[in-house]
């Protein structure tokens, strides 16, 4: 109606101190479908609302049964590796995150070495998802192709969140654990793929998307190791396009 008052937008930071929801799990939640989109107000900032405070409330006051459960302590655990070294996170800490009971978590997870594995493969299915976005909203593979720099610098950008938690499985994999070794593997091969893979087609074998996007990858690991030593991990920001941010 003409004369209803627009609802309050608040920013991503108040959500996080209203809700008591770490930013990392809302936009898990986000992408889930669990919590409804926000308002894009800004070419990088999104508006929030009574809606979204509502959903994460009722979230975390489930007791964790439901088809929302998993991901939420997918989402609990991530956060937890993610500021912690793998001998530092404790079960109980994760689902007192998810805001559930620790047997739930054994429900769906026989260990903390399976959370840390279905960590990083959340994480690699949202690093894919965003890169493929990131590509197209810069013009596609056709406008980055003469510019393997700025590729690199994008996938970069995006596969920093991930590099703490990685780098805890390289360091298990470095003392002979053999399952975290093979896991190494796999994820590399995984980041090569989802490099090179907005570059061959979807139609493509992963043979050639590995191929494809080594090159990639390797520039962008020189690109994070530069970010880790200097003042800002990761840059809040990058300018890989002017009036284009990766989003």
């Amino acid at each position: 109606m003409a004369g209803d008052t627009p609802p309050r937008r608040f920013s991503l930071r108040e959500l996080v101190e209203r809700s008591g929801v770490p930013a990392s799990t809302i936009h898990h939640y986000r992408r889930a479908g669990m919590i409804p989109p926000p308002v894009r107000e800004a070419a990088n900032r999104f508006g929030y609302d009574e809606r979204h405070l509502d959903a994460l409330i009722e979230i975390r006051s489930h007791t964790g049964e439901g088809a929302e459960c998993r991901p939420r302590v997918v989402a609990a655990a991530i956060e937890a590796f993610r500021t912690r070294s793998y001998g530092e996170v404790t079960v109980s800490e994760i689902a007192e995150t998810a805001g559930v009971a620790k047997g739930t978590v054994y429900r769906y997870f026989e260990s903390k070495e399976e959370l840390l594995t279905a960590s990083i493969e959340a994480l690699l299915a949202d690093t894919a998802s965003r890169f493929e976005a990131a590509v197209d909203s810069l013009g596609g593979p056709k406008g980055l192709t003469d510019d393997p720099e700025k590729t690199a610098l994008v996938f970069g950008y995006l596969v920093a969140g991930v590099m703490p938690i990685l780098l805890e499985l390289g360091a298990k994999a470095a003392k002979g654990h053999e399952p975290s070794a093979d896991q190494a593997r796999r994820v590399l091969r995984t980041l090569a793929a989802t490099a090179g893979r907005p570059f061959t087609g979807r139609d493509a074998d992963e043979d050639a998307a590995v191929r494809s996007g080594l090159g990639i990858i390797k520039t962008a690991f020189s690109t994070v190791l530069e970010w880790a030593i200097g003042p800002d991990w990761p840059p809040d920001e990058i300018d890989a396009q002017p009036d284009r941010p990766v989003p």
